[in-house]
């Protein structure tokens, strides 16, 4: 961060596909609200001459969260990947 002595660290970055993960071990609303705040935040710093833009965002938690939070996430152009058994799925955004 310019002008600041501190680092932002965050929770994964896949820099080959320039996405910016936030990982919460719950999908309670508290949960997806500091994901989301955490994500709009750390994106902005997340640039390269490779990749100028804003990284694509996701939260990566254990379930599908509730619909309402799907939509809040949307919003804001976040995407979701949640697990199932071995495996994650990916939920793109989409804006209500």
């Amino acid at each position: 961060m310019k002008g600041k002595t501190s680092r932002l660290l965050t929770d994964l970055y896949n820099e080959t596909g320039h996405v910016l993960y936030e990982l919460k071990g719950t999908n309670r609303r508290e949960a997806v609200r500091m994901a989301l705040g955490q994500l709009l935040d750390y994106g902005r710093y997340v640039n390269s001459d490779a990749h100028p833009d804003v990284p694509r965002r996701v939260v990566l938690l254990p379930s599908l969260p509730d619909e309402d939070l799907q939509e809040l996430l949307g919003d804001h152009g976040i995407g979701i990947a949640y697990q199932d058994g071995d495996t994650f799925i990916g939920v793109p955004p989409s804006v209500h």
